[in-house]
């Protein structure tokens, strides 16, 4: 009896799980060494996804095989025998890891993780060689290594359904007895594959070096009835493409621009300097007027996170430095594009589809964490040659940008709400609260902080509001329109939504004699409960106005605070609510 380390029966079963996402992820494997090997020959390739669907027992249709073809450089026998290896390839060596592979397993690890058999013919000046790989086979163990490739001809079946030029040199894939795919009928596979495959390759696409072709067929009596066909946009989780997936009409126009000039990042490993390049993106007003539940919305949201692409090929939409309780998180693109002598910085998995030491860091939380002033965390990571220390600094440059983008995004959609000539939810809130306080005032006195501006003449009380006003992101002349509103009707409270640096999930303050109440957009209190105000449900409104009206009488015992100190002591103990608030809702979350 033998004992073999890695027992071969058992480890193709334990390879099958190989941790792809699901079947678009998978494929993407396939499509890579299309992609690279056009890029090394220096010439436009062509690939074709094309999926076959047949009748399955009970009459439905089912995806049965599929295919990936292209017209790029083609294998030798020898190196098509590799290609079916394990941990074997052309790009082990790391002088020759300059593009998206590099680890040998793409081609069997992604196949053997769908189906149970995989074909490839290959073929250079003319000439089609074929081999495979069987699971059932090396199961029972009567495959125990890669067949020698034998000359064979291309299938005429799929040469029937490939729409470009079959040349001089291709390589054609195809996977049969598909028993792990994440979808079961072809057109839906093709859709959910388009969308990844348009992100993932987008840079490719866009300077049309890669041409990537979507094809579905039905095999019904012997003829093939076509179900899907698409050419693979570019889509563009900055935006700022034209010619993408997003919905018109942003397709043929950018709906983000351009937030400053990309940050170039030198980062040393391994006695080599490599560039980070760190690209970020802002959406346009109109297409933040548009609001998140618009085509451009539910599209932005689907590409919500920071890409991280590599070689030109994105591995992941990482979600680390999200605010996952805020919905506007969709306005802003950010992607950082490393070279593969960062892979090790990176964490860049085996199957390329993550870095998964790419992370939102913090160095001095880090170091307190280790009981270590800044300083000394720093020596020691110096000392060990720890990856993660130029992390530290791209983790850093990400939140900067973040905090700006943010801020502009709040401001704009403030605006925007200010302006709108449709009346607000918050209205009958201020206009209640109002009325509140003026029967209070009857009652005990102008007692409040706010009140003694009353006296001041309308002009500088609209002066004063008005700058408020610009200062959420409105412009002169309609700040001032809204200023004047408020003086002239003696509104007392104004309700505005922004990002606040801090954890208290409303801010109070005055201006112009109103008492100015401040919605924080970052606190998770707000997507849970003041999301209400953007709808027109009559229940929903109501409940705003009522929570409103809690957080106006709120404002209003901080504006009567009888001196300085208890004005402080309410203000710490709001700070203290917001932090405890924090916790209740992230939890929930």
């Amino acid at each position: 009896m033998t004992f073999p380390i890695i027992p071969q029966n058992l480890s193709i079963s334990a390879m099958r799980s190989s941790g792809y996402r699901d079947t678009a992820h998978a494929l993407a494997e396939l499509i890579d060494n299309s992609v690279q090997s056009g890029v090394e020959m220096g010439k436009n390739t062509e690939v074709e996804l094309i999926c076959i669907d047949e009748t399955a027992p009970g009459g439905r249709r089912r995806l049965s095989r599929l295919a990936v073809f292209d017209n790029a450089a083609g294998m030798d026998p020898e190196l098509l025998r590799k290609a079916l290896q394990f941990g074997n390839g052309t790009r082990l060596d790391p002088k020759h890891q300059k593009g998206i592979g590099k680890f040998g397993m793409g081609l069997p690890n992604s196949s053997i993780s769908q189906c149970k058999r995989v074909d490839v013919w290959s073929w250079q000046k003319g000439i089609a060689h074929h081999v495979y790989l069987d699971v059932g086979s090396i199961q029972r163990g009567q495959m125990t290594e890669v067949p020698n490739p034998v000359v064979s001809a291309i299938p005429a079946e799929w040469l029937s359904l490939i729409a470009g030029e079959v040349g001089a040199q291709g390589t054609l894939v195809v996977w049969s007895e598909l028993d792990r795919v994440s979808w079961k009928q072809s057109n839906t596979l093709l859709r959910h594959t388009e969308f990844i495959a348009g992100r993932v390759y987008r840079h490719f696409i866009n300077n049309k070096s890669v041409r990537i072709r979507f094809a579905a067929y039905e095999l019904k009596a012997s003829q093939y009835i076509s179900l899907f066909e698409s050419y693979v946009r570019p889509n563009d989780p900055l935006y700022l493409m034209t010619g993408t997936n997003a919905p018109a009409p942003f397709d043929q126009k950018p709906a983000f621009d351009p937030f400053g000039e990309p940050l170039v990042i030198s980062v040393g490993h391994n006695n080599e300097e490599h560039l980070v390049t760190i690209r970020a993106s802002i959406c346009k007003p109109e297409a933040r007027k548009e609001g998140g539940t618009k085509p451009i919305g539910q599209h932005a949201q689907k590409n919500q996170g920071i890409s991280v692409v590599r070689s030109g090929r994105e591995l992941e939409m990482n979600h680390s430095f999200l605010n996952s309780y805020d919905s506007r998180e969709r306005w802003w693109g950010i992607e950082v594009e490393f070279e593969p002598g960062l892979d090790d910085v990176f964490g860049v998995s085996n199957n390329k589809q993550a870095a998964t030491a790419f992370l939102r860091l913090s160095f001095e939380e880090d170091a307190a964490a280790e009981g270590l002033t800044a300083r000394e965390y720093r020596d020691t990571l110096e000392l060990d040659r720890d990856p993660r220390l130029p992390m530290y600094q791209i983790s850093r440059e990400i939140e900067k940008l973040l905090t700006q983008m943010r801020g502009h995004v709040a401001k704009m959609r403030e605006g925007d709400r200010l302006q709108s000539q449709r009346e607000r939810p918050e209205n009958k809130a201020e206009k209640a609260a109002t009325d509140s306080v003026t029967r209070r005032r009857d009652r005990v006195g102008d007692t409040g902080r706010s009140d003694k501006a009353e006296e001041s003449p309308e002009a500088d009380r609209t002066r004063d509001l008005t700058n408020d006003i610009i200062h959420d992101g409105v412009d002169d002349k309609t700040a001032h329109t809204i200023a004047v509103d408020y003086v002239s009707k003696k509104i007392k409270f104004r309700f505005k939504h922004a990002d606040i640096s801090g954890q208290m999930f409303f801010d109070v303050s005055t201006a112009g004699g109103l008492i100015l109440v401040t919605l924080n957009t970052r606190h998770p209190v707000h997507a849970r409960l003041f999301e209400v105000l953007k709808t027109d449900d009559h229940h929903d409104l109501q409940y705003a106005k009522n929570l409103l009206s809690l957080i106006a009488a709120w404002a209003r015992m901080e504006d009567e605070a009888p001196s300085d100190k208890m004005r402080l002591a309410v203000e710490e103990l709001r700070l203290s609510w917001g932090r405890m608030a924090m916790d209740f809702f992230e939890v929930e979350d």
